[in-house]
């Protein structure tokens, strides 16, 4: 059976937020821990931090990520140095990683670490993802893992951020740090459930709907026959060469969804960031693959839509805890979420809004990553979003 501990440092020293996160998390019992999952932000070094983590809990597995800022149950920094973890104790899990995913060979690199967790352990019933959070096809990557585990396995997790360049991410498995990273964790233990929740807070634009009407894989050439980048800074009034990184936050494209898919978001369409511009500012690329013909709309971020929603996905979390309390919860969230003020996003009380309904008074285990998109399942379907506020909790069973 599983057991589930976390802790959050902002020590600008990296081998002693590491040790500290591990302190809060463990306190005397570090040395039989089996896997460490660790966020942080892009100031540490990553290097010394996964090694201190690694003194500390000689036995246990190491994987993670890099993100805009973190998210443990202390609250959230989004410091230059900032790092968060969890800490699992039990054999019931097991770890598969591999270097080089690009957007191209998403599938065929997932397909292969799936096949590698697959091998290790064959009572798989949750897979939490992290990936690369710029060069990479999403909806690819879960049909490499559906293609080794079926669609039914429930695919969570996040890609990695850094701090909202958009220039480098980073992902962890033991000691080494890639750019170009999967890391897959498969939890095998039957007396867990997951129970998520998922939802954003942006609403389509009157007059902004477009047709890819030319695309390649996930490079989108043309909206309205006309080429795909300067079309798309007209609808936001900016220039041509702004570069994606900077105009991230009013670029976002929805795409609509089917009846049950909306009902269980409570979002009639679902976010696509734009990542990557090609060099004559013509093109650009987002992170899942764009059929011709796809119909995109331009939304913008809606306050009161994403309180609101958070409230009504925290209550629809809570009916489905039927009175339990999670034993840990992993969180994947969009850093442009939160409370707007003086051109600042401040996400203190979003988070309060978040974890006081489904934690109580009590301590669960929290870690939680601001990346730059989610893998998360809706309506039974695993879906790759950006934009999104996803908050996943294993839960023991009623009958455990």
């Amino acid at each position: 059976m599983l057991k589930f501990y976390s802790g959050l440092s902002t020590a600008v020293n990296s081998k002693q937020a590491a040790a500290e996160c591990i302190e809060l998390a463990l306190g005397d019992g570090a040395a039989d821990c089996n896997l460490l999952v660790i966020h942080s932000t892009v100031g540490h070094n990553f290097a010394q931090a996964l090694a201190a983590a690694k003194a500390a809990c000689p036995e246990a597995q190491i994987v993670g990520c890099s993100g805009a800022g973190v998210i443990g149950r202390e609250g959230v920094s989004e410091n230059m140095r900032a790092m968060a973890m969890m800490a699992v104790k039990g054999t019931e899990l097991s770890v598969a990683a591999a270097d080089g995913l690009k957007s191209e060979n998403s599938m065929s690199v997932a397909q292969g670490v799936a096949g590698e967790l697959k091998a290790a352990s064959d009572n798989i019933s949750i897979i939490y993802c992290l990936t690369s959070g710029l060069d990479v096809r999403g909806d690819e990557v879960i049909a490499g893992i559906e293609s080794v585990f079926g669609p039914d396995i429930p695919i969570i997790g996040a890609t990695a951020a850094d701090n909202g360049k958009a220039a480098r991410t980073f992902q962890f498995h033991n000691d080494q740090v890639m750019e170009d990273g999967i890391v897959l964790v498969g939890f095998a233990d039957p007396t867990l459930e997951l129970v998520l929740g998922v939802h954003h807070g942006s609403v389509p634009m009157e007059g902004m709907a477009m047709e890819v009407t030319k695309s390649e894989a996930n490079r989108i050439l043309e909206l309205d026959g006309k080429p795909a980048w300067p079309a798309l800074m007209s609808k936001v009034g900016l220039p041509v060469e702004t570069p994606p990184a900077e105009c991230m936050g009013i670029s976002g494209l929805g795409i609509g969804l089917e009846t049950p898919e909306r009902e269980a978001y409570d979002n009639p369409q679902v976010l696509r960031a734009t990542f990557e511009v090609s060099e004559d500012n013509q093109t650009f690329s987002w992170p899942t693959t764009c059929p011709q013909g796809s119909k995109v709309v331009l939304m913008q971020r809606d306050e009161d839509l994403i309180f609101d929603g958070v409230d009504r996905m925290t209550s629809r979390m809570n009916e489905a805890f039927d009175g339990r309390k999670p034993e840990a919860v992993f969180h994947a969230d969009c850093m442009a979420r939160g409370r707007l003020t003086f051109d600042r996003v401040l996400k203190d009380e979003i988070m309060a809004k978040i974890q006081h309904p489904i934690c109580g008074g009590e301590k669960v285990p929290w870690l939680g990553v601001y990346g730059y998109s989610e893998y998360a399942p809706i309506a039974g379907r695993n879906e790759f979003h950006s934009f999104t506020t996803s908050v996943f909790s294993l839960v023991r069973k009623a009958d455990a």
